[in-house]
């Protein structure tokens, strides 16, 4: 696996989008890899999950694009090698006008304002929480030990489906996180996985980076 801290993926964003950083909740059990993960905050009832978005880092337009072309929304996610095989559904804004996630950690969030796998151009973003209180520790928690060259398959929901390889693993502090660049909808195609990692702060129940996973096309 290639980590590294602070990179950044250099591409133009395309469509001013509200975006800043992904943040998780409380885990009730060690993370894959031997990395620990806080534990489960004492509760009767769980814990509503934060916004996908935090407003730490400064948002750009929350202007959402009009010109998108049609595409096939990504139904499953599967890594090979990981235990990573879960449904995507297609997410919007929340009430901050910042991208929405599944509470579900089981559950990945597509950007549906955004590139799909059938697109030409452009960057599909898939996100899930790492973990929530009253869910537990969710499969994108393994992302931290996957390899370059892992195979990914994400299933259409025409049935289709589109491999990438994954070309980079970075774990980036939020206030450094490239999100105009993961956002963008005219480059190349290529696949960008977001979860949250690094360090967890106990007083505001956030994780202090984010891991970026870049895949691109078979």
């Amino acid at each position: 696996m290639r980590l590294r801290v602070g990179a950044a993926v250099a591409v133009p964003l395309a469509a001013a989008v509200a975006l800043t950083c992904l943040t998780g909740c409380s885990s009730a059990a060690p993370s894959p890899g031997g990395h620990p993960l806080p534990t489960a905050m004492a509760s009767s009832t769980p814990t509503p999950v934060p916004s996908a978005f935090s407003t730490a880092v400064p948002q750009q337009s929350a202007a959402l694009p009009r010109d998108v072309a049609p595409t096939v929304a990504p139904a499953r996610i599967a890594v090979a090698g990981l235990p990573i095989d879960q449904p995507v559904q297609p997410e919007g804004v929340d009430d901050t006008g910042a991208m929405s996630l599944p509470a579900d950690p089981a559950i990945a969030g597509w950007w549906k304002f955004g590139p799909g796998p059938t697109s030409t151009t452009g960057t599909t973003v898939i996100a899930a929480h790492v973990d929530a209180v009253g869910y537990g520790i969710g499969p994108f928690a393994h992302l931290v030990d996957v390899p370059s060259g892992t195979v990914i398959t994400l299933t259409g929901a025409d049935g289709s489906t589109t491999r990438y390889q994954v070309q980079s693993v970075d774990l980036i502090r939020k206030t450094g996180v490239p999100w105009a660049s993961i956002f963008d909808q005219d480059g190349p195609r290529r696949l960008v996985l977001v979860t949250c990692g690094g360090a967890f702060n106990t007083t505001t129940h956030h994780y202090d980076s984010n891991l970026v996973v870049t895949a691109t096309p078979q």
